[in-house]
């Protein structure tokens, strides 16, 4: 699908209904935006699922994520969901 939008004053856009119907975009939804050579590239950034919160709060529980998180702590975060993804994609197989 190829469609045209305006940039608003605020730098704002609005996604057409229907694809944020398809990709089930909804309000609250995180985009990630990428600079690809001349363009940009959006993707959602889907919600971590109850599991993966579960696992982010053992390692709080742990000790090992301290309790105002610095941005290597995000990263941290970050890497344990995309390794129970990774897991749990393999289980799936």
């Amino acid at each position: 699908m190829t469609t045209t939008m305006t940039v608003m004053a605020k730098r704002q856009v609005v996604l057409p209904k229907a694809l944020c119907e398809r990709k089930k975009i909804r309000e609250g939804t995180a985009l990630r935006v990428t600079e690809v050579g001349n363009g940009i590239y959006i993707t959602p950034i889907p919600e971590p699922t109850e599991e993966e919160l579960a696992a982010v709060f053992r390692l709080v529980d742990a000790g090992q994520a301290p309790t105002a998180p610095t941005s290597a702590d995000e990263e941290m975060i970050g890497e344990e969901i995309k390794t129970y993804r990774a897991a749990k994609r393999r289980l799936r197989k």
